[in-house]
C-alpha cells in the first residue's frame, strides 16, 4: 500500500526544529507545528473515527514530539520520520 504524500513546509532553516524544541526555543514549537501539523493531522485524521478524535490526537502527538525532540538523533533519521514515528506510537496507543 503506498502513503499519499503529505505536502510539509521544509526548508533549509527548518531542518533543526527538534533540536530547536529541545533547547526550549520559544518559536520553535509554532514552526514545528507550521512545518508539520498537515501530517500530523492527516495520519490522525485517517487513524480516527472523527475530527473530534483527530483533534485530541493531534495534540497528544504534538505533545510527545515536545516531550521526546531532544533525543532525535539528526545521524539516524531526519525529522519528518522522527515525526512520523511518534505520530504512529501514539495512534497506535489511541486504537488498543
Amino acid at each position: 500500500m503506498e502513503l499519499p504524500a503529505y505536502q510539509t513546509n521544509l526548508s533549509s532553516e527548518s531542518s533543526a526544529i527538534l533540536q530547536r524544541i529541545g533547547k526550549t526555543d520559544k518559536t520553535a514549537v509554532k514552526d514545528c507545528i507550521d512545518t508539520y501539523g498537515n501530517l500530523v493531522w492527516a495520519l490522525a485524521r485517517k487513524h480516527t473515527d472523527s475530527p473530534e478524535e483527530a483533534e485530541a490526537a493531534t495534540q497528544e502527538i504534538f505533545l510527545d514530539i515536545w516531550r521526546y525532540a531532544g533525543s532525535c538523533d539528526s545521524t539516524e533519521s531526519d525529522e519528518v520520520t522522527f515525526i512520523f514515528l511518534i505520530a504512529r506510537r501514539r495512534l497506535i496507543i489511541r486504537l488498543q
